[in-house]
């Protein structure tokens, strides 16, 4: 029931922030900004996962996968730009060291 009514709020939210204040009417600033909120969201999760003690790294049965991982889809966003190459670099990277190990 919880998550129905969350649900429902954040869908209201969502509808009257986006009819009421449309992309374009929003100052340059902001615009400019709207495309890096997506990004800066999953670090965020990303960084709340890895220092946590039961977060991906305290979980991974080969010690510094995770880290490693991150490391290799950070250099593949940063040559690479295209948002689906870093995820599935940094999960070929942790199957390699999950079945080797």
């Amino acid at each position: 029931m919880t998550l129905l009514l969350a649900a429902i709020a954040t869908h209201g939210l969502r509808t009257v922030l986006i009819t009421l204040v449309p992309a374009h009417r929003l100052p340059a600033l902001l615009r400019r900004g709207l495309p890096h909120l997506a990004p800066a969201a999953l670090a965020g999760l990303v960084a709340t996962a890895l220092v946590t003690t039961t977060g991906p790294a305290a979980g991974s049965a080969v010690p510094g996968v995770t880290y490693a991982a991150l490391a290799v889809a950070a250099l593949v966003a940063w040559r690479s730009r295209h948002p689906a190459l870093p995820v599935l670099a940094a999960v070929a990277v942790t199957v390699v060291a999950e079945v080797l190990a």
